[in-house]
């Protein structure tokens, strides 16, 4: 990538998470990093092209984050799916532009970003069934039937805790229960 571009990114990256998508204008994005509109055009062509490439890139941020704690393939499986569900929560919490989009308005008038979000979840469904299936292979985890299921399963738990935790401003409050939500979780699925 281009400095220019980086640097781009970087400013709409900061100044959509000021602002919100709807409120940040291109002008404004140009003038923070002291480019020429015509430069920000050059490298995106439109406003909701920026931001899509703005959220890529903070969930891309997340993604790096996660993967390195698949790596150790002699740690317990129950221990990284705990620390997948942590380090998941705490990457989302700072990734501003993500959660612009669990807006509702954003999502039913926005479908840019639909694609983006599919492939994610796809990767993280791909991610918590690897997990999960080393679980059962080395003992560690009771789970009948396709295991799959439970990874999607606990994809849409984990989706379900966005809204109240990051639009709802609650993450500082429930953050310090959410050791106990993920034990109860490990305990359910653990083999006894």
């Amino acid at each position: 990538m281009s400095p220019t571009k980086q640097k781009l990114l970087t400013t709409a990256s900061k100044t959509f998470g000021k602002y919100g998508f709807y409120k940040t204008s291109m002008d404004e994005i140009a003038k923070s990093a002291r480019k020429a509109k015509g430069s920000l055009y050059y490298h995106f062509s439109s406003k909701e092209l920026l931001f899509r490439e703005v959220v890529q890139s903070e969930l891309m941020f997340l993604k790096q984050e996660l993967v390195s704690i698949f790596e150790d393939q002699h740690v317990d499986s129950r221990d990284v799916i705990s620390a997948y569900m942590t380090k998941r929560m705490m990457i989302m919490n700072i990734s501003i532009n993500y959660q612009e989009t669990l807006r509702p308005e954003f999502y039913e008038f926005y479908e840019f970003l639909n694609d983006v979000i599919l492939e994610m979840d796809q990767w993280e469904k791909q991610q918590i069934t690897k997990i999960l299936n080393r679980g059962v292979a080395n003992n560690e985890l009771e789970l009948p039937g396709d295991v799959s299921v439970y990874a999607e399963m606990l994809l849409i738990f984990l989706k379900g805790l966005e809204t109240p935790l990051f639009l709802k401003g609650q993450y500082d409050r429930l953050i310090s229960n959410f050791d106990n939500l993920i034990g109860i979780v490990i305990k359910g699925i653990s083999k006894v």
